[in-house]
C-alpha cells in the first residue's frame, strides 16, 4: 500500500529469482525456490547446519576448518541415511574485519540424522585454539 524504495544487491542481476522479485512475482518467485530448495535437498526439504570459522591466522584458520572436515567425514552415516557435507571451504565472504572465514555445511533429511556428527564436532572443540572462533548453526538463517 505505502510507497517505497527496495535496493537490491547482487554478484548476477540476470538471475531468475532477482527478475521475478522486481516484477513482483512472488507465486512465481516462491514456486521457481521450492522447486531448486526441493531438487538441492534444501530447507523446507532437508535439515542444515553450518559450522563457521573464524580466525586472524588464515593458516590456523584454515587447519582448524580441515581437521573438522575430515572428523565429520570419518563419521558419516552409511549414504543411505542421506547426510551430506559441503566443504569445508571458505566462506561466501571471505574476510571480515580482518578475519579469515571457513565453513562447514552438513544437510540431512532430519535433525536427529545430523545430531551424532554435532555432537561429535562439539566436543572435538575443546581441542580449537583459542584464535579460532567457530560456531555451529542449526538451521542457519544465512550462510555468507
Amino acid at each position: 500500500k505505502d510507497p517505497g524504495r527496495v535496493l537490491v544487491q547482487t554478484y548476477n542481476p540476470d538471475a531468475e529469482p532477482v527478475k521475478r522479485v522486481l516484477a513482483h512475482d512472488f507465486d512465481g518467485f516462491a514456486q521457481q525456490e521450492l522447486e531448486w530448495r526441493k531438487a538441492l535437498a534444501y530447507p523446507p526439504f532437508a535439515r542444515m547446519a553450518s559450522i563457521r570459522l573464524e580466525g586472524e591466522h588464515p593458516e590456523q584458520t584454515a587447519s582448524v576448518a580441515r581437521h573438522l572436515g575430515n572428523l565429520v567425514t570419518k563419521n558419516m552415516p552409511p549414504a543411505s541415511v542421506g547426510v551430506r557435507l559441503l566443504g569445508p571451504a571458505l566462506a561466501p565472504i571471505a574476510k571480515i574485519r580482518g578475519k579469515t572465514r571457513w565453513q562447514l555445511l552438513l544437510k540431512g533429511p532430519t535433525h536427529v540424522a545430523l545430531a551424532p556428527l554435532l555432537a561429535r564436532v562439539e566436543a572435538a572443540l575443546v581441542d580449537v585454539p583459542s584464535a579460532v572462533k567457530v560456531v555451529i548453526d542449526v538451521d542457519p538463517g544465512a550462510m555468507l
